[in-house]
């Protein structure tokens, strides 16, 4: 059973009887979690308090990081210590192992080297189609850590092997927002205060990729990782800090067409028509749909192709609102909007506008001044009161 049919709680592959009618979908390839994060050494680019000084990612990803720099694997430096998950679109695994030489827990990816290959331009042309690009992703997050981005992932290095090529970064002590959707407080007043200092994390990180000129194009449940480190606080009561991981879908460029990236339950219905969109508002509602997880401890649709899902047909044919006051909560008898605040509703309606010139924007540099953007909405407003204003824009 896939993360999404698992948080669904119903059998594989049918949609949640909400309405009182059920409907069956088509399998989709389970997805893959990372759980590589950490933070990262200070670096011209990003501010001591978190805010994005003027820099952008190099238009090729991939370059930040040279396969030259792959050393040989050493296997006695990394102990084993269990099998975290399957890397299935990597063909491989991620294990958690112990670093004899720095003494710390790390998770290591382990990638046939018949897949991988030796450089980023051996991968594309020995997979023309793939669109899960991984020395993209750690090219990426290899520029991320130059410029001391807050958000993202630390790469410890990349070695290689007979037969494999591993990839080491931080240990994410806390999992991915998947696991943590599914457990807590259930929908409620309770639940968004403890949800509101991830969540200004989350814009926040997501945000200031944008400001870099990076559109992630795969951001999920699953995509992003908390983890505890010492330090100063973060902004959760646990001091939980967010990573935004696997950027093996990421780009520099803003515009595209027919080129459908990421879930199929966060994927924005601009992605299934023939005109050009923009990535920056395509990214911003997959995160609207992390945030409805988060909160409803359920996803709002599984699909958002057209006659994909009749959950989203609802939506699309009577709005957000009306279907939140006929969606039930899962596991319960109360509808989704009697669950929410209205000022949450106002936030997701505004994220999953269906024209994206209505969306709300995550406030980029790159939108007009007067552009309503997340952190105009009193929901975000009263998050950022409540993380206590450790978090920065």
């Amino acid at each position: 059973m896939s993360k999404t049919q698992s948080l669904l709680g119903h059998i594989p592959f049918r949609i949640p009887d909400i309405f009182g009618f059920s409907g069956v979908i088509s399998n989709r390839e389970a997805s893959e979690h990372s759980a590589m994060a950490t933070g990262s050494n200070a670096q011209p680019g990003i501010l001591g308090d978190g805010s994005v000084a003027e820099c952008r990612a190099p238009e090729g990803l991939h370059v930040a990081f040279s396969s030259q720099e792959v050393t040989p694997w050493d296997e006695s430096r990394f102990q084993h210590v269990r099998k975290l998950y399957d890397a299935t679109r990597n063909k491989g695994v991620v294990q958690l192992m112990r670093d004899t030489q720095s003494d710390r827990l790390v998770a290591v990816k382990q990638m046939p080297n018949t897949w991988i290959r030796e450089c980023h331009e051996d991968f594309v042309r020995e997979h023309p189609t793939e669109t899960e690009m991984p020395w993209q992703d750690i090219g990426c997050t290899r520029f991320l850590n130059s410029v001391n981005f807050r958000y993202g992932c630390s790469l410890h290095g990349v070695y290689r092997g007979d037969a494999d090529t591993y990839v080491t970064t931080s240990f994410a002590t806390e999992g991915d927002l998947f696991s943590v959707a599914q457990a807590g407080h259930n929908p409620g007043p309770e639940r968004e205060a403890a949800f509101a200092p991830i969540v200004v994390q989350l814009l926040t990180g997501m945000r200031q990729l944008h400001d870099m000129h990076i559109v992630h194009r795969d951001i999920s449940l699953e995509n992003v990782l908390l983890t505890k480190e010492d330090g100063p606080a973060t902004g959760t009561p646990g001091g939980e800090q967010v990573r935004v991981i696997d950027y093996g879908m990421a780009s520099t460029g803003r515009v595209f067409k027919r080129c459908v990236r990421g879930k199929a339950s966060y994927q924005a219905p601009e992605m299934h028509g023939d005109q050009e969109y923009d990535a920056f508002l395509s990214d911003t509602f997959s995160v609207g749909v992390i945030l409805y997880a988060s909160l409803l401890k359920d996803y709002p649709w599984l699909s958002t192709r057209p006659g994909g899902c009749k959950c989203f047909d609802y939506v699309k044919s009577h709005g957000f609102r009306m279907y939140c006051a006929k969606r039930k909560v899962r596991g319960s008898d109360m509808r989704v909007a009697e669950c929410i605040s209205e000022d949450l509703m106002a936030l997701l309606e505004g994220l999953f506008a269906l024209d994206p010139a209505q969306r709300l924007t995550l406030g980029e540099k790159e939108f007009p001044a007067d552009r309503r953007s997340v952190w105009d909405e009193p929901w975000v407003i009263k998050c950022r009161e409540i993380a206590g204003g450790c978090v920065n824009i």
